[in-house]
């Protein structure tokens, strides 16, 4: 199965379910990360929010030809999220380069022992994924609960 190239719009809710899907395969089965078993771990739900900010990484990334994990203007993760409106207790990010299909760049995801730990990060909540050019952006997150 293909994924086009995302690039303004929101992937197709099919496009998401099959991205979502294969995620949450990996992580309620448990996995291996290098030689570090990782018990399975809840499943995750798309969240559009984190879409756009994985979205604009992605962007910006082909745009000024850089591969980081700080935006151009050296904002981190959580700071790009606040951006966004994402109220953030827990956030990750993967990128990748150059793949061609989703399941190119979780493959590569997997064999990462970093970027395998943060798939299956047992604090996860929701996810997206971003893809713009060359570039895959995924982000993770859980959401702060107002008490």
């Amino acid at each position: 199965m293909l994924f086009g190239v995302f690039l303004s719009n929101n992937p197709s809710e099919v496009d998401q379910k099959k991205m979502i899907d294969q995620v949450n395969v990996i992580r309620t089965h448990g996995c291996h990360c290098g030689r570090t078993y990782m018990a399975p771990v809840q499943p995750v739900k798309w969240n559009n929010t984190l879409y756009k900010s994985a979205l604009e990484q992605a962007e910006e990334m082909e745009t000024h030809h850089f591969f980081n994990h700080y935006s151009i203007d050296g904002l981190n993760i959580g700071q790009r999220l606040d951006q966004v409106g994402y109220n953030w207790e827990v956030a990750g990010e993967n990128l990748g380069e150059g793949q061609e299909t989703f399941e190119e760049v979780l493959k590569e995801w997997m064999a990462s022992y970093s970027h395998c730990k943060m798939l299956m990060h047992p604090k996860v909540e929701e996810m997206a994924v971003a893809r713009y050019g060359h570039y895959w952006v995924q982000h993770f997150g859980k959401q702060l609960r107002r008490k």
